[in-house]
């Protein structure tokens, strides 16, 4: 992989801070949903909707609406299909609390930094380890003694978050032009997984959907508009920066979850979960202040 600049690696965290910020946005609108929509058709009009935007700024940006490697494309959408049924899963399950989920969901990033290497060639340095170390500690406090949950749906987040990973790792893969092809587009990888989740949650859910109230079919479309934007800026993202380096920011998406989960969930968070927020916020700006320097050192080489 090609060592990034200082200014891809900014527009990489950037990117994905607003796509982790829509990532939270899309987990609390898609628990509200879940009182009368199945967790099938919650993840299914995500899927769809995804798709449906990623195909406007296709036409608006006429960019390409087909991949060009059928294989990593096949890979990546599998694989974020089986992160985005296990999201669902776990986020519509009553009995596994939203602030715990996304705890559990923000290990994915700890799965990137371990598999990167093998899988992209890109090694992270001992800052971002240590940064890594920092932000989940962060989210262990985040979650405090709110792991008493149902072992299934844990078990699901915890699938998603290995899914996650590696689907975000063939994505790098895609968009950064590696492997000896041309670097795809956002909207052309974003509409093939969409269609391909949409098909999967729409194939389990043929015998459980249910009709959801008006408001509740409100929460399903800011499920699909937050999560199909947030997908647009993630795969820019992973265009501009190492793949570890993107995961880790992902513990700042924890933070907004949980915050998220007070405002409109109305959970009430105790002492070791504020601190929590403010090591996985403080171990973001670590993160982007050496990402910037480390492009900047790399850029004078």
């Amino acid at each position: 992989m090609p060592t990034p600049s200082r200014s891809s690696a900014l527009r990489g965290l950037a990117w994905v801070t607003f796509a982790n910020t829509l990532f939270a946005v899309m987990t609390i609108a898609a628990r509200l949903a879940s009182r009368s929509a199945s967790w099938t058709t919650v993840g299914g009009t995500r899927a769809l909707v995804g798709a449906c935007v990623a195909l406007l700024v296709a036409l608006h940006r006429r960019s390409p609406l087909k991949t060009k490697r059928r294989g990593l494309s096949w890979a990546r959408s599998l694989l974020g299909t089986g992160a985005m049924l296990s999201t669902f899963y776990a986020v519509s399950s009553p009995e596994l609390g939203v602030s715990t989920a996304v705890t559990l969901f923000a290990t994915a990033p700890l799965f990137i930094a371990l598999l990167s290497p093998r899988i992209l060639g890109e090694e992270p340095g001992r800052v971002l380890w240590g940064v890594l170390l920092v932000a989940f500690s962060g989210v262990v406090l985040v979650a405090g003694t709110h792991l008493d949950v149902a072992a299934w749906p844990a078990i699901c987040a915890l699938l998603a978050a290995v899914f996650s990973a590696l689907a975000m790792m063939f994505l790098r893969m895609m968009r950064s032009g590696s492997e000896g092809g041309t670097p795809e587009s956002a909207e052309a990888i974003a509409l093939h997984f969409g269609l391909v989740a949409f098909v999967a949650h729409a194939v389990l859910g043929v015998f459980s959907f249910r009709v959801p109230t008006l408001e509740d079919a409100g929460w399903l479309l800011v499920t699909g508009l937050s999560g199909g934007v947030a997908q647009l800026a993630m795969t820019r993202a992973y265009a501009l920066t190492e793949a570890a380096r993107l995961g880790a920011v992902g513990y700042i998406g924890t933070v907004m979850g949980f915050v998220g989960s007070v405002v409109f969930l109305h959970e009430r968070p105790d002492l070791p979960q504020i601190v929590g927020s403010v090591l996985v916020i403080g171990a973001g700006t670590v993160l982007a202040v050496s990402s910037a320097s480390a492009g900047a050192r790399a850029a004078r080489a």
